[in-house]
């Protein structure tokens, strides 16, 4: 890797080149499910909505070239206290106490939203120094956790990260998937009894085909 690779915040002037850059990063993955390249959508509407942490809006640069790219937002979730005759239940003992919620127990941790690099500069260490310079910025945020809704679990968990469930989160269907993740900035601050939670009101419009269609139109013009 170019030991001159350069992390910096994105500025609207790379918006255009971002999505571009994102839509590249993701074209040849094929994900179940999804018929067609949305990546680059997804970075356009996260952007917009009022989760988006634009503190946390890396972009890596190879001399002058973006190749590189990382988003965040934030989500709310609702963690289960777990007791049981008004005590605490040890760590191994979660799933057998009864858990009890309340407003008290709303907490606001990241979601990591994207990740993006050009395949001509894959398995060169950008996206780990992506990563690495964004943890250390959310702590410094004073962010304690985030959820990763879906990522590779040998990749992400050089980093850290561990299946959602290991906390006691489950995806929301309820099933444990081990593309789930989850990592504690501040030890403990998830605990191990789970909770509720959901994605930002924007993934709603990401599955819309009308706006998806428009956004293409807009995005082929670049």
């Amino acid at each position: 890797m170019n030991k001159d690779i350069n992390i910096r915040l994105e500025t609207d002037k790379d918006y255009k080149i971002v999505e571009k850059l994102t839509f590249e990063a993701f074209e040849t993955v094929d994900f179940p499910g999804q018929k067609y390249t949305i990546e680059h959508f997804f970075a356009y509407l996260l952007r917009k909505d009022a989760s988006f942490v634009h503190e946390l809006d890396f972009v890596a640069e190879d001399e002058e070239e973006i190749v590189g790219n990382i988003m965040y937002n934030t989500i709310n979730i609702k963690v289960n206290n777990c007791m049981k005759n008004n005590k605490s239940i040890p760590e191994n003992d979660v799933y057998s106490c009864e858990h009890i919620s309340s407003e008290k127990n709303i907490k606001e941790v990241l979601s990591l939203a994207l990740l993006s690099v050009l395949p001509k500069f894959h398995s060169m260490g950008i996206g780990g120094r992506l990563i690495e310079n964004s943890l250390k910025k959310a702590k410094d945020l004073g962010y304690k956790a985030m959820l990763l809704p879906g990522g590779y679990p040998e990749y992400y968990t050089r980093f850290g990260f561990k299946p959602a469930s290991f906390y006691g989160f489950k995806w929301l269907d309820g099933s444990e998937l081990d593309a789930f993740m989850a990592l504690e900035l501040e030890e403990g601050y998830l605990g191990r009894a789970g909770g509720k939670w959901k994605l930002a009101d924007f993934y709603n419009d990401l599955l819309d085909e009308e706006k998806f269609r428009e956004y293409q139109i807009r995005f082929n013009e670049y």
